[in-house]
């Protein structure tokens, strides 16, 4: 299929978004390669969203699908369900308060034409404030342990994918597997969209920045690296140190080990990845592994937990999956 025949659809999903709405649905409908189906799944809105989607879209493309949630779903229910929505091959996400530079689509279809065997493609991004003026950053600028063209092995995934939703395309192929979307403690959609992806077919990230990446007081995501540097990261870990919900780490693991371990009973998996896909399940039975026993850990004297935490850190686990010895230094003394 040449680059010309496939089907590009945006899901672009949004609530309470009239401040910044407009901005980011225009920088759509002037992309250089225009989308042929652009998906706005509303969840709810009780402000003036849908009136300002509606004006923009009035005129435009025909393809414009405005869907209005008669109750809320939450962020990952209603990507799920705009991604449901879309009849094209490869598929955006879009959040409602960003701004795509006009090149974006044209640019990141560029390695879905050169491969069949990519299914995800992502860009950097320009990090801004409120009135998307640069803070000099960018997204992965700000992630040291994330390079954005570094190979990412299984266990680099599974400690942290990182990867944000904004940013990414999709083959539709993916639905399949991707759907539906397990909503638990530790997985975004974006993030449980680009784990799987990652798991069964090949990955190209765009070594540039595509879009501005708005960061304001109500955003989706909560990522420390982005919201106050380091000072910021310690300062969350600390606080959630003595709150940590390892049942629901463990369940984080169980739900995606489930999903992985079905993927790998589709007949439609290509024999060439499933070698890649059982890295993967290695990987998160493993991780699942050592949440169990983190787990247990945390409901025992700090005595007897000792030595099962020990040794998950002399068979590696803490710096493979964690940050090594300050995070069994927390398990063992603060959690």
């Amino acid at each position: 299929m040449s680059g010309r025949n496939y089907r590009i659809s945006v899901a672009l999903c949004t609530f309470n978004g009239a401040q910044f709405v407009g901005q980011q649905l225009e920088s759509i409908l002037n992309q250089s390669r225009l989308p042929d189906e652009l998906i706005i799944c509303d969840d709810a809105s009780t402000d003036d969203t849908i009136d300002i989607v509606g004006s923009i879209a009035a005129g435009r493309l025909s393809t414009i699908h405005i869907i209005q949630n008669e109750k809320r779903l939450g962020c990952v229910k209603n990507f799920e369900k705009a991604i449901k929505y879309t009849t094209g091959d490869i598929i955006f996400l879009s959040d409602q308060d960003d701004v795509w530079f006009k090149e974006k689509i044209f640019t990141m279809m560029s390695p879905f034409v050169e491969s069949d065997e990519v299914g995800l493609v992502y860009s950097d991004a320009i990090l801004t404030n409120t009135v998307l003026k640069p803070t000099g950053h960018t997204l992965f600028g700000c992630r040291k342990k994330m390079k954005l063209l570094e190979k990412r092995l299984p266990h680099q995934m599974v400690r942290g994918v990182g990867i944000n939703g904004c940013t990414m395309a999709f083959r539709s192929c993916l639905k399949d597997f991707v759907l539906p979307i397990f909503e638990s403690e530790g997985w975004g959609h974006d993030h449980w969209i680009a784990f799987i992806a990652y798991a069964v077919m090949d990955s190209s990230p765009i070594d540039k920045p595509l879009m501005y990446y708005r960061r304001h007081a109500h955003n989706s995501g909560n990522d420390p690296f982005l919201d106050g540097g380091w000072v910021n990261t310690w300062v969350t870990g600390l606080k959630a140190a003595g709150t940590a919900d390892y049942a629901k780490d463990r369940y984080r693991w169980e739900v995606m080990l489930q999903r992985l371990i079905e993927i790998a009973k589709k007949q439609s998996l290509l024999p060439e990845n499933r070698t890649r896909l059982s890295k993967f399940i290695t990987e998160c039975e493993q991780r699942l592994e050592f949440a169990r026993v983190r787990e247990h850990a945390k409901q025992i004297s700090r005595i007897k937990r000792i030595y099962p935490l020990l040794h998950c850190f002399l068979k590696g686990h803490y710096h493979r999956y964690l940050r090594g010895m300050k995070s069994f230094l927390k398990d063992v003394l603060i959690c």
